[in-house]
């Protein structure tokens, strides 16, 4: 496949020359590996929309879900390297599934071509109302006295909020058992029910149980604080340096796909994510607005694939 590809991608070349003037001369599409209305797609339907303007050719947003994601990212590797299809990826996609699945139908690395970093949505740690007035070392002694009788849920096995709770009890010595849901709605709902001990959602998917007090965050799970949520403590702050835990979203294309014509998408999609109207809707929403270049994000998911892939097998976490 592989070989096949170069092919193509050299004929694209030489087709396309040096320049990319001339391309696109059809539509394109964004593949998004979940369900429509997700925040993964939230992002893209935007990007399509302001990337249109740009190239003057539609852009359509195709939800392929599955497999936590595996379903879309096979779609995009195995399309054409012709910068037609552009993929929305995350955390999951292209950098904890291959450390989740022992056979991986695609390779993040190899069969992708990076653009942009898009957006990071840090995680929170929300305890259940029977610890609602205790701060995150009070909290952390709690749980301990009550060594592996206590939960937290995610929303599935090998899900971000699942590694960030496996990060928790590694970090402070707990023994929270995990408790995996279909889909973080459900386990949002149990938390406020009183069903689950703790929880470590996103900030743009318990923003407005913060906000509204049905939860409550005792810190954030990062370097920084969230401009929405300004009196939530980071970890880095209180003493956990390292108990730092993020959703990340990113553009993709095919790889070898011809460098002009990367050139241009990367450009054009940095520019989108870099414009006041897209961090204006998103910082708004609780994500942290993360433009960069396609080599910067190259390294980085590299960096996210080996501390994922550290925790995963310590934990040994394994998806069928």
């Amino acid at each position: 496949m592989r070989t096949i590809r170069l092919a193509i991608a050299l004929t694209l070349l030489l087709c396309c020359g040096a320049r990319a003037d001339d391309w696109p001369t059809h539509n394109l599409r964004i593949v998004v590996p979940f369900p429509a209305g997700g925040s993964a797609d939230t992002q893209a339907r935007v990007i399509a929309d302001e990337l249109q303007k740009k190239l003057g050719k539609p852009v359509i947003v195709e939800n392929k879900p599955g497999a936590g994601g595996n379903i879309g990212a096979v779609e995009a590797a195995h399309s054409a390297p012709d910068g037609y299809t552009l993929f929305m990826a995350t955390t999951g996609t292209h950098a904890a599934n291959v450390n989740l699945y022992e056979k991986l139908p695609y390779d993040p690395v190899k069969d992708f071509q990076p653009l942009t970093l898009v957006t990071i949505y840090p995680q929170v740690i929300t305890p259940s109302v029977k610890f609602k007035d205790l701060d995150l070392k009070s909290l952390i002694t709690a749980l301990k006295k009550e060594g592996d009788k206590l939960n937290f849920g995610s929303s599935g096995v090998g899900s971000p909020t699942h590694l960030g709770g496996e990060l928790f009890n590694r970090e402070t010595g707990t023994h929270l058992m995990h408790v995996p849901y279909r889909g973080q709605g459900p386990a949002i709902t149990d938390m406020i029910g009183g069903r689950l001990d703790m929880m470590f959602p996103s900030v743009p998917d318990a923003l407005p149980m913060l906000q509204s007090g049905q939860l409550r965050a005792v810190a954030i799970m990062s370097e920084t604080r969230s401009k929405l949520l300004p009196n939530v403590p980071t970890t880095k702050e209180l003493g956990y340096p390292t108990l730092q835990s993020a959703i990340w979203g990113a553009l993709y294309t095919t790889a070898g796909t011809p460098k002009p014509v990367v050139d241009r998408l990367a450009k054009d999609v940095a520019a989108i994510v870099n414009s006041p109207a897209f961090k204006d809707k998103f910082e708004a929403m609780g994500f942290e607005v993360k433009p960069s270049t396609p080599d910067e994000l190259g390294a980085f998911a590299a960096a996210e694939t080996k501390r994922w892939g550290e925790l995963i097998k310590a934990a040994n976490i394994k998806v069928q």
